[in-house]
């Protein structure tokens, strides 16, 4: 059996990570049988990052890695009937969400000073309270070190918007008025675009990226589209 260890629940989604979501949705619609195991701690993880799979002795690191696996193992194309062209647009969707929106998602949530109290107490609302505070700061400025490093976090928050508001164009342009990106049946890029609009949206105050989705209705009923149809149940 299948094991997938994720970060726990968090934002109104089976993960505080839309990496461990897409994930999950992957092993989901794979047709194996699997469980989920929940840990908020990484550090044991091959590459101190989650989602990792566990398929007997094999250990796979990484949604992307995990997506390879499961294709080539078990003889799934997560892009059934789609043309070379929408295959290298589905590549270029996911590449979008995961090398760029996903830096906007981070800062939101641990960049902002007033952000970030609501986002400690979804992910460290267990720690006590003595060590706490000095753990999750210092996990913060590694957080928000990664986001300069990687130069979303150098743009404030309306630069980021603006950045973002395109890529959410596109993705709307590109899903037009069918109910996934490329047609009646979802996928590898719905795996992905979904728990990613998802997490954008998510956030339990109103900020710039939730702004953005929410202002969408065919985003929004995209996502909720997705969930019905690939989520876990």
């Amino acid at each position: 059996m299948l094991k997938l260890t994720i970060f726990p629940e968090g934002f109104n989604e089976p993960s505080g990570s839309p990496f461990a979501v897409k994930a999950l949705c992957l092993v989901e619609n794979s047709g194996q049988p699997y469980e989920v195991i929940v840990t908020p701690d990484p550090r044991k993880a091959p590459k101190q990052k989650l989602p990792v799979l566990e398929d007997g002795a094999n250990i796979i690191p990484d949604s992307d890695q995990i997506r390879d696996y499961l294709e080539s193992t078990y003889d799934i194309d997560f892009d059934k009937g789609l043309s070379a062209e929408q295959r290298a647009v589905s590549r270029s969707i996911i590449r979008m969400m995961e090398e760029h929106v996903y830096f906007a998602i981070y800062s939101d949530r641990w960049q902002d000073d007033d952000n970030w109290s609501l986002t400690k107490n979804i992910y460290f609302n267990d720690m006590p309270p003595v060590i706490g505070g000095f753990i999750t700061n210092q996990i913060r400025k590694g957080a928000v070190a990664q986001i300069t490093g990687q130069g979303m976090g150098r743009h404030s928050p309306a630069e980021q918007a603006a950045r973002i508001e395109k890529d959410f164009a596109a993705v709307e342009t590109i899903l037009g008025d069918k109910p996934f990106l490329f047609g009646e049946i979802p996928t590898a890029a719905d795996y992905t675009a979904v728990p990613f609009l998802a997490a954008a949206a998510a956030f339990p105050s109103e900020t710039q990226l939730t702004k953005i989705v929410q202002s969408r209705p065919n985003l929004m009923a995209y996502i909720a589209r997705g969930k019905d149809a690939f989520y876990p149940k």
